[in-house]
């Protein structure tokens, strides 16, 4: 390691050098009061709409669980079934959960996210299941905690058909 030159030592500073009180840090920006309204509930035609679009995923692996279950096919056909109902419960839920509902169905639409969140764990516990008798155990538990949902009486203040699985399957 070399010492510095004594020549750059001596040499003055090229950095410029500022009168006393030059500098001035930024001062901070000013607040504006931010106005965070809620997004406006939907109509009830909307609500309609929407409802139908987002609990139609859950329905169709709802109905392709059930016939798979019902034409007795394989374990393995079941669990990605009943891995898929996990997943389209999972959607409904987030869906249901951030939307703005009309206050008619707001407390009817709680509960059946509730509901969903409820059956949840039991689908995911079917998909895991290692045989068809602990997957039928699993499956009651699944179907008595999202049976309590209160679709019919969401489909009925929407105005909307009664529930047809012959529109799922």
């Amino acid at each position: 390691m070399t010492a510095p030159s004594p020549a750059l030592a001596d040499a003055p500073s090229v950095t410029p050098s500022e009168p006393a009180g030059a500098y001035a840090p930024p001062s901070p920006a000013q607040s504006v009061p931010v106005s965070r309204s809620s997004p406006a509930a939907l109509t009830v035609a909307a609500a309609g709409a929407k409802y139908l679009r987002i609990t139609r995923p859950y329905n169709v692996a709802l109905e392709r669980f059930e016939k798979a279950a019902n034409e007795n096919m394989s374990l393995s056909t079941l669990q990605n079934r009943a891995k898929a109902v996990a997943a389209a419960n999972l959607a409904e839920y987030t869906a249901l959960r951030s939307t703005v509902w009309p206050a008619r169905v707001s407390t009817q639409m709680r509960a059946l996210a509730k509901a969903d969140a409820a059956a949840r764990p039991h689908w995911l516990k079917v998909a895991a299941s290692d045989s068809k008798s602990e997957m039928a155990d699993h499956l009651k538990l699944a179907t008595a905690a999202g049976g309590k949902a209160p679709s019919a009486q969401i489909r009925q203040l929407l105005g909307l058909p009664k529930y047809d699985e012959k529109d799922y399957s």
